[in-house]
């Protein structure tokens, strides 16, 4: 509703018109139309997932492990895959907050804690502090490549799953990093 109707043009009652439910169960889920709006956390990636990740990483290695990335892809999957139209919905949901005040502070606010907190997240299973730079920079790509893909498969009218757009972006990206840093006097 608010991708179509912008933050101010439904009520709560319009939601609970919507969904059926009362004003009171409403209350029991969320504080407000704002919290409602940007959903339960648990609502981002599906059941299991970040134990599955966790559970992923090698034994035995100390530091950052060679898995890493595609643990971190496969989870990227993981989201991508729960549902395309809700992906691209929640897409176009973000294009409106962009232009309603109260909803790109929420964003301001919130997002960097939840990117802390990810960040944390891997930095626990990967054993390194959480200020990392590497993780600030693997997480960056990431979060890029998967907006990136999702305006890829809009523009691509579903001619490949959001899941295919995402590894196509990021193989390319692995590409270009695997380049020589400097290069050499031959």
């Amino acid at each position: 509703m608010t991708a179509d109707l912008g933050f101010t043009g439904f009520t709560i009652e319009n939601v609970c018109e919507r969904v059926g439910i009362s004003r009171r169960t409403f209350f029991n889920y969320f504080p407000s139309k704002l919290d409602a709006v940007f959903g339960h956390e648990s609502d981002a990636l599906p059941e299991g997932s970040i134990e599955r990740f966790m559970a992923a990483r090698p034994e035995g290695i100390e530091g950052i492990s060679p898995t890493l990335l595609a643990d971190l892809v496969e989870l990227v999957l993981e989201r991508l895959s729960i549902d395309e139209n809700e992906i691209v919905s929640t897409h176009g949901f973000f294009t409106m907050a962009h232009r309603e005040p109260e909803l790109l502070q929420h964003m301001v606010q919130t997002g960097p804690k939840k990117e802390a907190k990810f960040r944390e997240l891997i930095a626990s299973r990967e054993g390194v502090d959480p200020q990392d730079p590497r993780l600030s920079s693997l997480m960056h790509i990431l979060k890029h490549t998967m907006l990136q893909a999702i305006d890829a498969y809009v523009a691509g009218s579903g001619k490949r799953s959001l899941s295919e757009e995402f590894l196509n972006l990021m193989s390319q990206v692995q590409s270009i990093m695997g380049q020589q840093l400097r290069r050499t006097n031959d």
